[in-house]
This record gives C-alpha cells, sequence and structure tokens, in this order.
C-alpha cells in the first residue's frame, strides 16, 4: 500500500477508505477463493458442444458423462496413498522445501514467532492462524506455520490441514453412483404419460447464424488485437491499408 501511495494517492485514498476487507481477500469476512474463474463453466461448455444441438438425448449425454466421471474420479481417489489429496500434498511440498530456511522462535507451546529474513509470521496452532492470514483462509499451513509444526516435532502437519483436503473426504465426494435409466422398450410408463402428445415448442428462427460459442465474463479480456505490418494501426491488414508506403505510392499508374 505503501508503493501504491507514491504512484496513485488517489487510489490509495479510495481503497483506505472502503476498508480492506471489500478488496482484500485475506481480510474478508468471508472464505472466498483466491481465484475468480470460469473455468468449469467453459469445460462443460466444451464436452456438451455436439449434444446440446440434439436437445432430447440431451439429458441422456450428460448422466453417461456424469457416470464416466464419478467412476474415474473415484476411481483415482482409491488408488490414492496419502492422507490428503495430490493437489494438497504437492503444495505442502513446496511449502515445506521452503520453511526450512526459516527460523523458529517459541513464544509458548502453541504460539511461536517465525522468522524468514524479512518479516515475521506470528503463528497460533491451537487456533490454526498466522499473522499472514494465509493459514486461516487456506485451511492449509502456510509456510510459517510448517516451520512451527516441524519445530514441536511431536504434531503431524495432517492434523492442522482441513478435512476438504483429506483423501476419505474426496472418496466420498464420488461415492454416489449413477446408474443408466435402460433401455426405453424397458420403461414402465403410465398410459396417461405415453397418450400425451408433446409438441415442439413454438419457435421462430432468427435470421442471423444461431450462437455457438460462450459470452465471455465482465472483465475478461478478449481475443488478441491484430495490427497492421505496415502502419502498425489496428482494425485493417496490409491489403487495405489507407496508409500504403512512399514507395508503393509512387508506382501507381496514373489513369
Amino acid at each position: 500500500m505503501q508503493e501504491l501511495s507514491h504512484v496513485n494517492k488517489r487510489a490509495y485514498e479510495y481503497l483506505m477508505r472502503v476498508g480492506p476487507h471489500r478488496w482484500s481477500r485475506a481480510y474478508c469476512p468471508v472464505r472466498r477463493y483466491r481465484g475468480m474463474t470460469s473455468n468449469i463453466g467453459e469445460c462443460m461448455n466444451n464436452c456438451l458442444r455436439y449434444a446440446r444441438q440434439l436437445p432430447i438425448m440431451l439429458v441422456e449425454y450428460i448422466r453417461d458423462m456424469m457416470q464416466k466421471w464419478f467412476h474415474e474420479c473415484r476411481e483415482a481417489a482409491s488408488k490414492n496413498t496419502t492422507q490428503l489429496s495430490q493437489w494438497a500434498t504437492e503444495k505442502l511440498t513446496k511449502k515445506n522445501e521452503k520453511s526450512h530456511k526459516y527460523t523458529v522462535c517459541p513464544i509458548d507451546h502453541v504460539n511461536f514467532n517465525v522468522k524468514d529474513g524479512e518479516k515475521d509470521g506470528l503463528v497460533n496452532l491451537s487456533e490454526k492462524t498466522c499473522s499472514c492470514r494465509e493459514f486461516q483462509n487456506n485451511l492449509l499451513p502456510c509456510c510459517y506455520a510448517l516451520a512451527a509444526i516441524r519445530y514441536c516435532k511431536k504434531k503431524k502437519i495432517v492434523d492442522f490441514c482441513s478435512d476438504f483436503y483429506k483423501t476419505s473426504n474426496w472418496l466420498e465426494s464420488y461415492s454416489g453412483v449413477i446408474f443408466p435409466v435402460g433401455h426405453p422398450s424397458e420403461w414402465n410408463t403410465p398410459e396417461e404419460v405415453r397418450s400425451e402428445v408433446v409438441l415442439p415448442p413454438e419457435w421462430r428462427p432468427q435470421a442471423s447464424r444461431p450462437r455457438k460459442n460462450r459470452v465471455p465474463s465482465a472483465g475478461e479480456h478478449g481475443r488478441m488485437t491484430r495490427y497492421c505490418t505496415i502502419c502498425k494501426k489496428s482494425g485493417h491488414n496490409r491489403q487495405n491499408c489507407p496508409n500504403p508506403p512512399a514507395d508503393q505510392q509512387t508506382n501507381v499508374p496514373e489513369p
């Protein structure tokens, strides 16, 4: 914030006036993830790009796809040999290597002042908090907390991780089984449903081509802007450049 005050004082004053709880994840009163992304929406949009053109078969296509995904995720979780998920294990391994350079100064049996050479981290292992606020926000030990846990020797890192990251919860998330609905000839359909005639909805085709690509989110960057190789400006290419080089202008024959 001190650097921001030197670069843009108005922005610094505005951010300090509204409070860090409105723009900083570390001070947000509710738990929020550190990234804002629509990757899962883009993934589903890509998986259903062909099936969504067949509305009658769309539901069965999604059911079949989910059945396959649940089985694959359940198999991956059952083959995991660690108490934590693969993602959490990799994160903690990198942080643990970094924390070996830290110096731990115990305050009492639960509070520790951990130094990394630049700033200190005040860790409370009983409340699972750190002054850097990463410990309580991610529910996963930060570098300072890992150094304090290692200093205690008898404590295990997994005991300070949230159940969200444990393999048991990972496996339980995909414990549900999705069964097929069977062939239509095997369905026990009531007579009142079978006799009902379902008509397609009234639909008027639009003049333009139907949209297939998703609508970009607010704040998302669009496609790369292309520039003319002659004048270096956007909006056209070298074939229709309004400012051709001087040698091309002189070689144009007179009518």
